[in-house]
């Protein structure tokens, strides 16, 4: 469970996790996933493992999207990138599950999903993980292009 900043409400982080692993709807399967990859955490480390994970979440929730939209202009076709504010705590949660899944999806280094699901976790709540360092690229790449934040309302 991570406590929400702005309203006293709780996020049901094992709801979330089960719904970002689904596969084509199946509910079982995310948890399948959801079980093992937490007896793996559970024995790679000593700590309590809801913490590590509420940490590795923390540490990769970003705090701006881009919403790309493509435009047409007769035979061309353009995409435009308008950065936009996460103003729900519970949207900035997803949005760094798939940051993580993403990324444990791409590793090739280990044989099953929820192995490079462990590593991931474990490298983002240390700030080494590549979904920590895609966050702070997003960042970065937003406040450079302010000019477009200011039409945003806060």
């Amino acid at each position: 469970m991570i406590k929400s900043i702005k309203h006293n409400k709780t996020i049901d982080l094992k709801a979330k996790i089960v719904n970002s692993l689904m596969i084509s709807g199946e509910k079982k399967t995310g948890e399948k996933i959801l079980l093992k990859f937490v007896k793996l955490l559970q024995k790679s480390m000593n700590k309590n493992f809801k913490n590590l994970i509420q940490l590795a979440i923390i540490s990769s929730t970003p705090t701006f999207k881009l919403n790309e939209q493509v435009i047409k202009k007769g035979k061309r076709k353009a995409t435009k990138s308008t950065p936009s504010f996460i103003p729900n705590d519970s949207l900035r949660v997803t949005n760094s599950l798939k940051f993580i899944k993403n990324i444990a999806s791409k590793n090739k280094g280990s044989t099953c999903f929820y192995e490079s699901l462990v590593k991931e976790i474990l490298a983002s709540a240390h700030l080494k993980s590549q979904s920590v360092d895609k966050k702070n690229e997003l960042q970065n790449q937003i406040l450079m292009n302010k000019r477009y934040l200011s039409k945003f309302r806060w």
